[in-house]
């Protein structure tokens, strides 16, 4: 395997103190692994790299991995003191698969928590305190733990170290971020060893992300919804780069029509609600889970989705 660790990301993931003669490094608690786009066009790029940049603040508490050899990838890991886990397998499109990139992240992780996050969303300092409260109970031996997006148009580099851009992309928040659809899921925090094996879904489809939930769900692991506690800020972008809408990218293109095949049909109610709801005051379970509540209260949204979606290039 093609994996590098510069000397960047030596220094940011394993900073250390000394106790008299002895030295205790800080090990991470969380493994943030994706599968980023190619770094060709200026507008993805910028997006990329403000949320890639956005997790690398996360550390020590956790590290980073960005697999993949499109153009740029390796290139940026490096800029930022990234792990970078080298290519990963594809399919007859071309298009890299999830299953090896879950694979291989195992291998690389350090850490007993994972999360896959797609490559265009900003995260802040709430992801670790999740995964902090979640650690604190014993009933999550085992959990998955995902959560909706906010949509919002990010039109400039950020340097998130800043307090200006800190406090442009609050004042943004608050006035432009929308909540998406339920059943838009970007990220997927889990314990070490739950999606060791998937299916071979394609990136960037549909489909697969609704199984990730219905399969943690039909194995008896708790499933946590913790949008209300993580702020999961996705930057909004076109679907140029697949000369289609975000209809034929999630619903109507061959590879969306195979992950759907793959994860042996769409799941959108069950796989898109949680069994416990992470909040202010703990982490809860959902009163009716079996019901599918959530999903059915966000019906309006969810269809104002599908109907937007062919319009959407």
């Amino acid at each position: 395997m093609n994996v590098h660790r510069s000397q960047k990301a030596s220094r940011s993931r394993t900073r250390s103190e000394k106790r008299g003669s002895k030295t205790v490094e800080q090990q991470p608690q969380l493994t943030l692994f994706t599968l980023p786009k190619p770094f060709t066009d200026p507008l993805v790029s910028q997006i990329q790299m403000n949320a890639i940049q956005s997790w690398m603040r996360l550390a020590p508490a956790a590290e980073v991995i960005l697999f993949g050899d499109d153009f740029g990838i390796d290139q940026a890991a490096k800029k930022v003191g990234a792990i970078y886990g080298g290519p990963i397998r594809r399919n007859k499109f071309g298009t890299p698969l999830l299953s090896d990139a879950f694979a291989k992240a195992h291998e690389l992780a350090r850490t007993d928590v994972l999360m896959y996050s797609n490559s265009d969303i900003i995260f802040q300092h709430d992801v670790m305190r999740a995964v902090e409260q979640i650690n604190q109970q014993p009933e999550f031996e085992r959990f998955v733990a995902f959560g909706r997006r906010h949509d919002l148009k990010v039109d400039r580099p950020l340097n998130l170290t800043t307090d200006q851009d800190r406090k442009w992309l609050l004042q943004q928040i608050e006035r432009r971020a929308r909540r998406s659809s339920i059943v838009c899921k970007e990220y997927f925090i889990f314990r070490r060893g739950i999606f060791l094996t998937i299916p071979d879904f394609a990136v960037g489809r549909g489909n697969w992300d609704n199984w990730m939930i219905y399969h943690a769900r039909s194995q008896g692991i708790p499933v946590i919804n913790a949008t209300d506690m993580i702020m999961a800020l996705h930057q909004c972008h076109g679907y140029k780069h697949l000369k289609t809408s975000r209809l034929g990218c999630y619903v109507t293109c061959p590879e969306a029509r195979e992950n759907q095949r793959l994860a042996g049909g769409r799941h959108l109610v069950r796989g898109s609600c949680g069994t416990y709801r992470m909040t202010s005051r703990g982490i809860l379970p959902i009163r009716r889970a079996a019901w599918n509540v959530d999903f059915w209260r966000h019906l309006g949204s969810f269809s104002k989705m599908i109907l937007q979606m062919p319009f959407e290039r």
